[in-house]
């Protein structure tokens, strides 16, 4: 199989976690320091810490590189280190590093000059041993949908008018995204990725829970989100963006809900952001954990609560959409989006069931100082996932579908419209939704119509005459 690789410079890397840790007297914080004084970083050489892509994606919409994208001062993280700490990943945006201290190390580090604050986060899980997947046999040459070629995902497709843009070429092509979940089984060999694996679009998975770059392992969650977007088995299953180019990208532990998980988030957004991907989706959300403490209120869901919410508006200022699933909480006593679905500048994508209606599940908005969210709805009950552990498409539901069906056609869009920003791209989204003129706490503005959406955008080109059409003509409504 073929992967594309790019060497990052070493701070984009995670400290494998140690066994030898993995006690009662360490725990994970999240340390964030001052100020990034005397740092050895310029932004005149930003290659140093971005990659070709990134810096590119920054002079293409004239965002300049600042000490924002600077990691922390290695200087800071040496101290740290010294005092027995070890740390497993840090925040250029934020300024910050996840570390496991002691409770000796801990006092230390509090007291250090150079240090805001610290937060307990958690605390480390022994590394596990990969769960390897067995495909079972070719089972879909029984099943093809004969005349279909979305095969069982035709309806999911449809509902969003996505197929208009798949007619007109648009299928994700030079678009990056990354997806961030909690696991990836079976990507590395399921026959409904071939074409990612035989086209060379799988960027190098990581791992920032593990620390390594073992992603295809823990939870077949994030292959049933990928699925949505980049399989292509034609008349089985075809995603929302087949021709895209994919990061698997691991930040959830499910081995428990705890705030680190939102630390290993931020650390995945950045790591994307230094790729170079243009869009981001993440069908992930918190609200409680086992440690009740660490418990959010509905007063939390303002956008600046959490780190993770803060990190999605600053992918936002680089240049990057971000997508994110609503939440599952709709039938709950909690009711409400999660984090960081509250993000002002996150895409928040609640799930409809084929009727057009709110799925019962579709956690509910506004957000605490009463921002609409979600933004947007799409299919998401008892919709069309990839098997991970056999050849045939299977059913699934959860806002954690919705977002990446709809985030594979915003890669799409984005291909038609590539001198497009960010913003321009997420108004044509919204302004082609179903209740754009009325926006509510269940829909937002309500189920997106990409094919109006590619209308919008190409009214606000100065040129409109058929040979600047991108892609040729609408072929329909």
């Amino acid at each position: 199989m073929k992967y594309l690789i790019f060497l990052l410079p070493a701070f984009f890397l995670t400290h494998p976690l140690n066994a030898q840790k993995a006690d009662s007297t360490y725990k994970f914080y999240w340390v964030a320091f001052t100020d990034k004084a005397d740092s050895p970083f310029r932004v005149d050489r930003p290659e140093e810490f971005l990659s070709e892509r990134a810096v590119a994606r920054r002079k293409k919409w004239g965002i300049p590189v600042t000490e924002e994208d600077f990691p922390p001062n290695p200087r800071y993280l040496d101290t740290l280190e010294s005092l027995g700490g070890i740390v497993h990943h840090r925040s250029r945006w934020l300024n910050a590093a996840t570390v496991l201290l002691s409770d000796e190390s801990l006092l230390a580090a509090a007291g250090l000059p150079f240090v805001k604050g610290i937060e307990y986060v958690g605390f480390p899980y022994e590394k596990r041993e990969r769960r390897k997947t067995s495909m079972k046999g070719d089972s879909l040459l029984s099943r093809k949908l004969d005349g279909q070629p979305y095969g069982y995902a035709t309806r999911q497709i449809q509902w969003l008018n996505g197929d208009t843009l798949h007619q007109m070429g648009f299928t994700g092509a030079g678009i990056w995204v990354a997806v961030l979940d909690g696991g990836f089984i079976g990507v590395d060999e399921s026959p409904f990725f071939d074409s990612l694996r035989a086209g060379g679009r799988l960027l190098l998975a990581r791992d920032f829970v593990d620390g390594d770059l073992e992603a295809y392992e823990s939870s077949t969650h994030g292959s049933r989100v990928l699925s949505a977007m980049g399989a292509n088995v034609p008349e089985v299953m075809i995603g929302t963006a087949p021709g895209a180019t994919y990061a698997c990208i691991k930040t959830e532990d499910t081995r428990g809900e705890y705030r680190i998980e939102e630390c290993h988030w931020v650390a995945g957004l950045e790591y994307a952001d230094s790729l170079g991907a243009d869009l981001v989706n993440s069908s992930l959300g918190y609200t409680t954990f086992n440690d009740r403490q660490m418990n959010y209120t509905f007063e939390n869901l303002d956008g600046k609560s959490s780190v993770a919410s803060l990190a999605a508006d600053v992918a936002f200022r680089k240049g990057m959409i971000v997508v994110t699933s609503a939440g599952n909480e709709g039938s709950s006593p909690w009711r409400h989006i999660g984090i960081p679905a509250d993000a002002r500048n996150a895409l928040s994508v609640g799930a409809i069931d084929f009727s057009g209606g709110r799925a019962s599940f579709s956690s509910l908005g506004p957000t605490a100082d009463n921002r609409i969210k979600p933004d947007v709805v799409a299919p998401g009950a008892w919709v069309t996932v990839a098997d991970p552990f056999a050849f045939q498409a299977s059913i699934g539901s959860g806002t954690s579908f919705a977002s990446p069906i709809l985030a594979g056609l915003v890669a799409c869009l984005w291909e038609a419209f590539p001198d497009k920003r960010n913003e321009e791209i997420v108004e044509a989204i919204k302004k082609s939704a179903s209740q754009a003129d009325a926006p509510d706490v269940e829909l937002g503005y309500g189920i997106p119509d990409f094919g109006r959406a590619y209308r919008f955008l190409m009214s606000t080109v100065a040129e409109e005459q058929p040979d600047n059409v991108p892609g040729g003509q609408m072929e329909k409504d």
